[in-house]
């Protein structure tokens, strides 16, 4: 273990959990499922038909019953806000709306739109790992300058998040094949390794995260290659070089960062004697509050 580590807790320092009293929950069939700043609250309030507010919530109007109905009239309100600029960062894909993973969701609603909600959204996180004698080394991505979200940062080789319609298997197929070249028969090979969670005040909004871990060992002539334009270029470190990175810099993105941490612990290179080590564990854990309704 390095004598280093304990300055690890300062990734949480860079991005605390949100305070989130200032937000108004968000109710939909009686159940809340998510936190809206107010001032996207007041915009909300222009559409009466299908939000309508109280001192402390906003609501999901209680005429629109079906997830077909509610998600229909959802998307053209957001269609309105964004033409206005309200909704950056458009992606055209819908994420289900629920409080647990696997749910049938409650509504579909437009990916750009989910921080401004402060819903719960799922990702997977893929570390693409080489055997280094008795250890490993790992494969670090640059997101490109174009990414809406925290462009030029360090990153996974692979991740996404999960949309409507995809099983977490076949979405990390997909996502190996378009962001680092890997094909399906390799891809086949990652293990599932544990989840990271995080709820962050972001400039998109609020982001309420779980993120599905896979360890992925590569073959040392492995070369990533990216294929959908969202990164810039692959670097292949030491675990050292990573834990360095982590405890001294702000480079990686704060969803990668986490799971980053995540496998140092896993790996040992962080490990119980660290006075540090039961907040880590904890700060990687944080189940979002949703309250009984």
């Amino acid at each position: 273990m390095s004598a280093a580590s304990s300055g690890l807790l300062r990734l949480f320092r860079r991005c605390p959990p949100a305070d989130l009293s200032p937000y108004r929950h968000f109710i939909l069939a009686d159940r809340h499922v998510g936190w809206v700043d107010p001032d996207f609250a007041r915009l909300l309030a222009e559409f009466p038909a299908v939000f309508y507010l109280t001192d402390r919530t906003v609501h999901l109007h209680d005429r629109l019953e079906q997830i077909e109905d509610r998600s229909k009239a959802v998307a053209d309100v957001l269609a309105r806000l964004h033409e206005r600029g309200h909704v950056p960062g458009w992606r055209g894909e819908l994420y289900p709306v629920n409080r647990r993973f696997g749910e049938a969701p409650l509504l579909l609603m437009e990916r750009a739109a989910t921080p401004l909600f402060g819903l719960q959204t799922y990702g997977i996180n893929v570390n693409g790992l080489v055997r280094d004698g008795n250890g490993w080394r790992i494969w670090i991505a640059r997101r490109a300058m174009t990414k809406h979200v925290d462009p030029g940062m360090l990153d996974l080789i692979v991740g996404g998040g999960v949309p409507h319609g995809i099983s977490l298997a076949d979405n990390l197929l997909k996502e190996c094949a378009e962001e680092a070249g890997i094909g399906p028969t390799l891809a086949e090979r990652a293990q599932p390794a544990g989840l990271t969670t995080m709820i962050v005040a972001a400039h998109e909004g609020l982001r309420v995260g779980v993120q599905f871990n896979y360890d992925l060992e590569l073959p040392a002539d492995f070369q990533p290659r990216n294929d959908d334009g969202e990164v810039s270029e692959f670097q292949l470190w030491s675990l050292s070089q990573l834990e360095e990175s982590l405890r001294t810099r702000d480079d990686f993105m704060f969803d990668a960062a986490l799971a980053k941490l995540d496998l140092l612990v896993r790996l040992g290179v962080v490990g119980p004697e660290d006075p540090d080590y039961l907040d880590l564990i904890a700060q990687l854990r944080r189940p979002a509050p949703f309250v009984r309704t």
